[in-house]
Order: structure tokens, then C-alpha cells, then sequence
């Protein structure tokens, strides 16, 4: 059996040869988005070994911000970020924003001293009903106050209730989100003015319903870079678990640049088929590059890619999803003058929900947010 060292080094030269391949045009092949694009991480508990699927363990949280303290990095709150995509203002290189979902109890106990004594800004996003309830697991109301008095924590919002609700109607989405706003207010006397899709998972009209509420953003949790032009009602984020959170991949992820793109098929997320048609344009500046795309699906591995015209992308499934979450992840190899000879990789990934199939246990990631760089040498 090939080891972890070895697969690792397997990876890099994979990474390191697909980037010589492509030759020396890769260099200063930057894009208007690149100067106005943030990476931004989602975490959920952190430190709890029971959860693996939807945790991540205390020695992987701490390289993580090791990694952000030491590199060169520029870690910034959500609000701000937010407001210099909408505003299309240009932000530094390598800007991480760090968010939370869910409101677990040990975000508080653990995770938000440790951001806090480095310094680091970050988001908890909270589903009120489950401070409210007093579940064991989650944040009370008094731990929320207590870190909402930080200048460096913003206090975001899931709905009311933190469980699956793509396929939700529309009359359940707009009680779960108007309780929601309606606790916020009274706890915390304030507005909220970010949303978080519990689990990643949306539907356009759930998207749609955020939107109208008048939120500033809302996040999902399909892997990608958010920039400026982007949908800020379906921002992507790099969920970080234990089985997705060792410092290679952190790493991979904290350097990544947008892979923009338009007429996303399927235009909804939430499924009525379990082997769509998937497709999407990319970026004119992307004409000519676009045969060293990489795409990996959860499950399947890579799919056959049909490349019409210069810059639309058709993806076409082996077979259907046999989960309730599907995720697809697109790389694209990238250089830009600030990064040196080092290869960095342009990031697209959709999250899709399946309706009809059993469902999957409450977890963010599952095992579906495969990398689709150098795939079968990570393992």
C-alpha cells in the first residue's frame, strides 16, 4: 500500500508536471477577478473525535492557524470582504476569511480563544432555535453575547432550525428564516446581514427567499473562491473536516484564485434528475486554457469533458448520483507574477442536492469535497 508521505509526494509531482506541461504562456495569465477574490473556509466543530464527518481535530485546527499567522496570508472579518465584492474593490493577495457553521458549543470553548488570542477575525453562523432550546452541543445565548462583544467576531445567521432544507416549501422557508431573524434581533439587538445554507445545501427558491429578506450574502458550501461578480446569494467556501482538513490541502485551498463562470447548468441546485446535464461558461479570459481543466465528481472520479467553442464547459455524469449530496470540483492550473514559480490552481466546485435518494446523515462535508488535483495519487 502506497503510504501518506508517498502519495503526498505522488501529488506534488503530479501538480508540479501538469503545471510545466502547460508551458510558459501559464505565466501572468491573471484575470480581472483575481485582485477582487477571497478564499473563504468553513469549519463546524472543531476537536470533537466522535464526528469525524463534520468535525475537525485540534492539531489540524492549530496548523491551520499556525499556517495563516506565519504565512503571508491577510485574514479578513466577513463583513469587510463582503463589502469589497460588492463593491468590486480590489482586496490584497491570499485573503482567508474564517467562518463557522452551526453554533457548536466547542467553537466557544475551544476554537474562538484560540482565534481570538491570534488575533484572527472570524463568523459563527447560529440557528437561534438551538441556542434557544438549550441543546448540549450548541452555543446558549449567553455564550453568543459573550462573543458577539468581540470586535473580531461577527455573529451570522442559519435559520431557525439547523436541518435539511433544500427541498423545502417555500411557506417553511420563509417561517424558518423570519423566526430566525426575529430571535436575532431580540438576543442580540442587532440586524443580521449574513445567511449561511445549513449543511451547504439550497434551492433557487430558498436562494431567491434569502436574497428578498435582504441580506448583504449568503454562503454556501461548495468549494471555490467568492469574488467580485460572483452570485453573493450562493458565495462558495472550502469546508475543512478531518478527512479534508491536513495542512496540504488547507494550503492548496488558502492559495487558490476564482475559476469564474456563467450559465451554470443545472441552473437550480436542488435536482430533478439524479444524472444531470452539468455545464458552464468560463471566463473569456480563460479562451485557449481551458484543455488543462480538471474535474473530479464525488464517487465517480472524472467525467468526461466536452470543451464547445472557447470557453463553454459540458460535463457529462458515468453515472447517477446514488447520494443525496453531489459535488462536482473543477481546477484549472493558474500563475500569477506575486506567486513565483509555485503552481496555484483556479477553483470551481458545485454542491447539488438529490431528492428521492435516503438521506445522508447531518454532516457538512461527508466524503464528497474530493480535490481534483492529481485525484488518484491523494487518495
Amino acid at each position: 500500500m502506497i503510504s501518506r508521505l508517498s502519495r503526498i509526494c505522488l501529488a506534488a509531482f503530479a501538480a508540479a508536471a501538469l503545471y510545466a506541461a502547460a508551458g510558459p504562456s501559464w505565466a501572468a495569465t491573471g484575470l480581472a477577478q483575481d485582485d477582487k477574490s477571497a478564499v473563504i473556509f468553513s469549519y463546524h466543530r472543531v476537536g470533537e473525535d466522535n464526528y469525524p464527518d463534520n468535525s475537525i481535530r485540534r492539531e489540524q485546527f492549530e496548523s491551520h492557524i499556525a499556517q495563516l499567522k506565519n504565512g503571508d496570508y491577510n485574514v479578513m472579518p466577513l463583513p469587510a470582504v463582503i463589502n469589497a465584492l460588492r463593491g468590486g474593490t480590489p482586496l490584497p493577495p491570499r485573503t482567508v476569511v474564517l467562518t463557522f457553521d452551526g453554533g457548536y458549543l466547542s467553537v466557544a470553548d475551544y476554537a474562538a480563544p484560540l482565534l481570538i488570542k491570534s488575533g484572527l477575525p472570524f463568523t459563527v453562523f447560529i440557528a437561534p432555535d438551538n441556542a434557544t432550546h438549550g441543546k448540549p452541543e450548541y452555543m446558549g445565548w449567553d455564550d453568543i453575547k459573550r462573543l458577539a462583544r468581540h470586535d473580531l467576531v461577527t455573529i451570522g445567521l442559519h435559520p431557525a432550525g439547523y436541518q435539511h432544507l433544500a427541498g423545502a416549501a417555500e411557506a417553511e422557508l420563509l417561517r424558518q428564516v423570519n423566526s430566525a431573524r426575529a430571535t436575532y434581533r431580540e438576543k442580540l439587538g442587532a440586524e443580521p446581514r449574513y445567511f449561511a445554507y445549513p449543511f451547504g445545501e439550497y434551492s433557487r427558491k430558498f436562494r431567491d427567499i434569502v436574497q428578498k429578506q435582504g441580506f448583504d450574502a449568503a454562503l454556501g458550501e461548495q468549494s471555490g473562491v467568492a469574488y467580485a461578480g460572483g452570485d453573493m446569494y450562493a458565495l462558495p467556501r472550502f469546508p475543512m473536516t478531518e478527512s479534508f482538513g491536513g495542512l496540504e490541502r488547507f494550503m492548496m485551498s488558502a492559495n487558490a484564485l476564482p475559476l469564474p463562470v456563467t450559465d451554470i447548468s443545472p441552473s437550480d441546485p436542488y435536482l430533478t434528475t439524479a444524472q444531470p446535464t452539468i455545464g458552464f461558461t468560463a471566463d473569456p479570459g480563460l479562451k485557449g486554457r481551458l484543455k488543462n481543466l480538471s474535474c473530479f465528481v464525488a464517487g465517480q472520479g472524472k467525467p468526461t469533458i466536452q470543451i464547445i467553442g472557447d470557453t463553454r464547459v459540458e460535463i457529462r455524469l458515468e453515472k447517477p448520483f446514488a447520494t443525496e449530496r453531489g459535488r462536482l470540483n473543477c481546477t484549472l492550473p493558474a500563475a500569477t507574477a506575486d506567486m513565483g514559480d509555485e503552481p496555484s490552481w483556479r477553483w470551481f466546485g458545485l454542491l447539488l442536492s438529490v431528492p428521492g435518494i435516503e438521506s445522508l446523515p447531518d454532516v457538512s462535508d461527508g466524503n464528497g469535497d474530493a480535490v481534483s488535483v492529481a485525484d488518484e495519487s491523494r487518495g
